[in-house]
């Protein structure tokens, strides 16, 4: 007897330039994670960990 089901495949998109400024734009203006990344099309906890990184990267 076997079990089917969905396993959902774990996906690593990069980030572009263009998208991380986009993102810093975004939250400059005051905008959730969850509202990013729905306008990036990624979930709101890559959104904060890349933003996260990026601050990082620039202090």
């Amino acid at each position: 007897m076997s079990i089917l089901y969905d396993k959902k495949q774990r996906t690593y998109k990069h980030w572009s330039t263009l998208e991380d400024r986009e993102l810093l734009q975004l939250r400059e203006e005051g905008l959730k994670y969850r509202e990013i990344a729905k306008k990036l099309d990624r979930s709101p906890l890559s959104v904060e960990k890349r933003y996260r990184k990026i601050i990082e990267l620039y202090k």
